[in-house]
């Protein structure tokens, strides 16, 4: 991979980095369970993400940037400590869990541009963020050397990745926002209605 991978996405990464969630991130100002409703949808579109790309060999030689099992830890631990249970599925991460199972679940290349935009965010500022978060943070915690990981997973790449990763960049941004804007300060999770979907998604991706 060369430069011109990232410049292609770089305003769409700058963009990510200004939403008003992750900024809240970076304040410190995100409460423990605002988190847990970023953490539990985290799960679910990374759950199916992976899933997929597992079954055509993207991780091949990559076990260990897998995440979704850290995440489902990091839920678990903040479940124990204050209580929360039924998380809320947003329309957004909804979108991305459809989006990948009915509209790229065969496209290794596409995959992989989804794959470069998370998992390679988690092995950068994701190790920033690892201090900042509520409970132990092990969705930005990996076993083996940060820097190896990061080549293995430029080694897969190419410059034809762009157009992908920035649909995969937008998503994320619409996610983010709607968490911001319709989730966060809600009392009473049950409004959302969306409670059994989140439940039977995990399940399937588990």
């Amino acid at each position: 991979m060369t430069n011109i991978l990232r410049n292609i996405t770089l305003d769409n990464h700058k963009r990510a980095e200004r939403t008003a969630f992750l900024k809240r991130i970076l304040k410190k100002t995100i409460t423990p369970y605002e988190y847990y409703l970023y953490l539990t949808n985290m799960f679910l579109m990374y759950s199916i993400l992976e899933d997929r790309a597992s079954s055509l060999g993207v991780f091949n030689e990559l076990e260990e940037l897998k995440r979704s099992s850290n995440l489902r830890e990091d839920i678990e631990e903040l479940e124990h400590i204050y209580g929360f249970e039924t998380p809320v599925v947003t329309d957004a991460a909804h979108k991305y869990y459809e989006y990948i199972l009915n509209d790229i679940s065969e496209d290794y290349q596409k995959l992989l541009a989804h794959i470069y935009v998370r998992h390679m965010g988690d092995l950068s500022g994701g190790q920033v963020i690892k201090k900042l978060v509520p409970g132990s943070g092990k969705h930005y915690s990996f076993d083996g050397d940060i820097n190896l990981l990061k080549g293995k997973v430029r080694e897969k790449l190419s410059d034809d990745l762009g157009e992908e990763a920035n649909k995969c960049f937008d998503m994320i941004v619409e996610f983010l926002d709607e968490l911001e804007q319709n989730v966060i300060g809600m009392e009473n999770i049950d409004d959302m209605g969306k409670t059994d979907d989140f439940a039977e998604k995990s399940a399937k991706s588990a």
